[in-house]
């Protein structure tokens, strides 16, 4: 059969006798299936051949960790195929239809057949429960593995176990197999659930009240072309994530909103109410019901492109990054040259990321030193790897977009100061998905329309002596600054590296009143803010900030780089760390507009 079919077929499991009760054990053969194409021709497993091995993989064309291993799959048809072992993949999930994967595999083909099991009679019958998850078996259709391909999410270095290329080493080599289960990880097959139970008028449904939810909450990632990985616009993929949905919100994982309520009053928080999560709580609890479709809110319609209108200047890379399939996340610079003969000053910034599933989120500096074009110059891509800055001593930052946030307009009256001559610096952060793009992101600038009287100050705090001792697991830091002058504060940004867990930044006014500017707890670099606060707060002269964070270098902490944790310093670097906040403000007796 030749490999363009293998690419294109997508295959229907219905069972030829009646399966087992209990999954298959190892060492037991596996029962004997049906498949049927598109074109509804029959097909058995034995259709397939192969001389020493068929390994099935169950699959998704939605889950991020099935997306990733799609490579490792290919990697095992081209290096074993000639060895005698068949690979086939398995999608299980019912939300997954027939036209999309045939859509997707059209435009991501791989070199092994996929096979549809929408009813979970084969993943039943094995015992399937995640996505990726391997089943090896022998020429004799005997099961010998089942479990992981690997740890190591695409990362050799963070490859600690290699489950299924062991067992497979091990089979054709005619030597036992020492693990022959290992747990499996990722996404959870999506079986379709229960029909919903009686309801009652009480009862949330999901077009009257999950859906509005969603609208507010969940969309600005979660729909075609986001970051987020589901589209959550239709009753049926949301039945299909509904249950991780629900353990997500519980956790305080999504939405990404990490400042305590109750420390600060800001604009576009996404921190949900108790009556929030407690409605979709209870909706799960009745097995979902979908309600009725005309109580559905109007859809959004999302920009596709500028959601303030045409820039007033428009930036971008003169060729695409290649951003790999696999691997550690990338956190690059690109230098983009403004080209102004004179100082302008900004409104707002918006970026449009040319390719939102791979783009995390995307951080924006004004470099007048020339040092960050230098760096540019000397990498041998398109622009330079840098985490944390930009690798530069002295910069400013313009601002930033992370997905779902929203373009933030300076109040009439103030901008922040783009001198003449400077560069603009891009820092984006990559979260690569399974498969390689080019991305080209291009940067909007907005300048203020009418006479700035104010500019943007940025008031820096930190703790520049960083040392953070191995196997500490809650090392603080404080750090303060006194306002010399009468100010307004209108937004915030904390910044730490990996081995953060949380920062508190407070007001000390010279009446010795205290006011809590922002808690973020617990911290989490992924998912850093800006944040705007919903009216300036006044700093008068003599008032006192001071932050005051922690760091957990222990091996507890999973997002530690070092293992086994070593000293950490202040450094710009993936493995150093920091400790900053960024206080944006304006001055009460600067007034540009008057003459000297």
């Amino acid at each position: 059969m030749p490999t363009r079919f293998f690419a294109f077929c997508i295959l229907t499991l219905c069972s030829l006798t009646p399966l087992k009760a209990e999954p298959l054990k190892i060492g037991h053969k596996l029962t004997s299936v049906s498949l049927t194409d598109l074109n509804e021709m029959p097909i058995t497993l034995s259709d397939l051949t192969y001389d020493r091995a068929i390994i099935l993989v169950f699959n998704s064309i939605v889950c991020p960790a099935s997306l990733k291993y799609h490579i490792h799959q290919t990697q095992i048809h081209n290096t074993y195929g000639p060895k005698g072992v068949r690979i086939v993949a398995v999608n299980a999930n019912f939300n997954e239809t027939n036209d999309a994967l045939q859509k997707h595999y059209q435009t991501y083909p791989v070199p092994f057949p996929i096979f549809r099991d929408p009813n979970n009679t084969l993943a039943d019958h094995l015992g399937a429960t995640h996505t990726p998850q391997a089943f090896l078996f022998d020429q004799n259709k005997v099961l010998r593995y089942r479990g992981e391909i690997d740890n190591g999410w695409g990362v050799p270095e963070n490859t600690t176990s290699r489950g299924l290329w062991n067992a497979l080493d091990a089979l054709l080599a005619n030597q036992n197999i020492t693990q022959t289960n290992i747990p499996s990880f990722g996404c959870e097959i999506r079986r379709r659930p229960q029909s919903a139970a009686t309801i009652t008028p009480d009862t949330p449904t999901f077009h009257r009240d999950i859906l509005p939810f969603l609208q507010n909450r969940c969309q600005s990632c979660h729909r075609p072309g986001g970051i987020g990985r589901a589209a959550f616009f239709d009753y049926m993929e949301v039945l299909a994530w509904a249950h991780q949905m629900r353990d997500s919100i519980d956790a305080r994982i999504m939405p990404p909103w990490k400042a305590q309520p109750g420390y600060g009053d800001f604009k576009h928080s996404r921190w949900l109410s108790d009556k929030e999560m407690n409605t979709f709580g209870k909706w799960v609890d009745a097995s979902m019901p979908e309600g009725n479709p005309t109580h559905a809110p109007e859809p959004i319609q999302f920009p596709e492109s500028w959601a303030l209108g045409e820039p007033d200047l428009i930036l971008k890379t003169e060729e695409a990054y290649p951003v790999e399939a696999i691997g550690r996340d990338e956190y690059r610079c690109f230098v983009l040259p403004t080209n102004l003969t004179k100082d302008r000053f900004v409104s707002a910034i918006e970026l449009l990321p040319g390719e939102r599933e791979v783009v995390h989120h995307v951080s924006v500096y004004v470099d007048v030193s020339g040092k960050a074009r230098m760096l540019q110059d000397l990498a041998p891509n398109v622009g330079y790897p840098s985490f944390g800055g930009i690798g530069v001593p002295l910069y400013e930052a313009l601002g930033g977009w992370a997905p779902g946030n929203t373009p933030f307009i300076l109040p009439e009256g103030i901008g922040r100061r783009l001198p003449a001559g400077s560069d603009i610096v891009l820092q984006i952060h990559y979260h690569k998905i399974g498969r390689a793009v080019d991305d080209q992101s291009r940067l909007g600038i907005y300048f203020a329309k009418k006479p700035v009287e104010k500019r943007l100050y940025e008031e820096v705090i930190n703790s520049r002596l960083v040392i953070i001792p191995p196997n500490v697991k809650n090392h603080k830091f404080t750090g303060t600054l006194t306002i010399d002058q009468d100010e307004h504060a209108l937004g915030i940004l904390p910044h730490m590296h990996l081995l953060g867990t949380e920062m508190k930044v407070t007001a000390t006014y010279p009446t010795s009143e205290k006011k809590v500017l922002v808690w973020v707890k617990p911290w989490d670099f992924n998912w850093q803010e800006t944040y705007v606060y919903q009216e300036p707060i006044a700093l008068p002269r003599g008032t006192r900030i001071t932050l005051e964070a922690y760091y957990d270098n222990s091996s507890d902490n999973p997002n530690n780089p070092n293992n086994p944790p070593k000293l950490v310093r202040w450094g710009e670097e993936s493995t150093d760390e920091m400790c900053t906040v960024f206080l944006y403000v304006t001055r009460d007796n600067e007034n540009l507009l008057e003459s000297p």
